[in-house]
């Protein structure tokens, strides 16, 4: 199965996941594709940052930010420690490396139909929508992998919107994909427990770990065509946008914790 990666340029918790996925399948995967995260300008990204985590956390994650940065580049001299980035990932699995600005364009359509061809294409935390073309382009579709229960929780940062919730139990989905935002037939859904401790970091960690294992197993279902898909009803789905400076101050006021 020749598998396409796309995800984006976040360092802090999908490296990880992608060389659990690399480590198991790193064969099959034939592109690793990089997107813009959030898909909007750095200002209007870091104003979110900001704006959730304030001042002192926001500082924090910022120190990290530029550590883990340097890491890569050291890494692409010296492999110290890491993975450090989805590109380290791929550097170090001889995994192709390619960054559109726009995944949907016909040029980068024309990459994935005559370059890549894949069989199948897997989001992970992918920061555009697949349009139509791509969807009917590999032969056992695209999936993608979303970090709580489906229908319910779609969205962004789902995380977070649990642990608000005062949620015992989240969750890690596995889906088919469609033109909507985390719509389409669920391959496998996994419970993911909470604890009375968890901060977002330590919830985050644990649902790509879930994640990454779920992702695998529904590859292995695909191939062997054990896939029993259940419904991802739109009817019953909650939305979930990027929490605002409020939505953090309410996180805070229950006790929980960013790190």
């Amino acid at each position: 199965m020749r598998i396409a990666i796309v995800t984006q340029d976040e360092p802090f918790y999908l490296p990880a996941f992608l060389e659990r996925i690399a480590q198991a399948r790193g064969k099959d995967v034939v592109a690793m594709i990089i997107l813009k995260p959030f898909n909007e300008k750095l200002l209007d990204t870091v104003r979110r940052a900001y704006n959730l985590y304030g001042p002192w956390e926001f500082l924090i994650y910022g120190f990290r930010f530029v550590w883990l940065k340097a890491m890569n580049v050291v890494s692409r001299f010296l492999p110290l420690g890491g993975p450090w980035s989805a590109a380290d990932v791929a550097r170090r699995h001889g995994i192709p490396v390619y960054r559109p600005e726009n995944i949907n364009v016909p040029a980068f359509l024309a990459v994935l139909s005559q370059e890549i061809q894949p069989d199948i294409i897997v989001s992970v935390a992918a920061s555009q929508i697949f349009k139509k073309d791509i969807l009917a382009l590999p032969r056992y579709g695209c999936i993608n992998v979303h970090t709580a229960p489906l229908p319910r929780y779609r969205g962004m940062l789902p995380t977070f919107w649990v642990l608000l919730n005062g949620e015992k139990e989240t969750a890690v989905t596995v889906h088919y994909m469609t033109e909507r935002l985390d719509d389409g037939d669920i391959i496998r859904q996994e419970p993911v427990p909470i604890l009375a401790d968890d901060t977002l970091d330590s919830l985050i960690r644990r649902t790509k770990r879930f994640g990454a294992e779920a992702l695998l197993q529904a590859l292995e279902d695909i191939e062997q065509g054990k896939v029993v898909c259940k419904p991802n009803d739109a009817s019953q789905a909650t939305y979930f946008s990027f929490p605002t400076r409020k939505d953090a101050q309410r996180f805070r006021a229950l006790g929980r914790r960013f790190r």
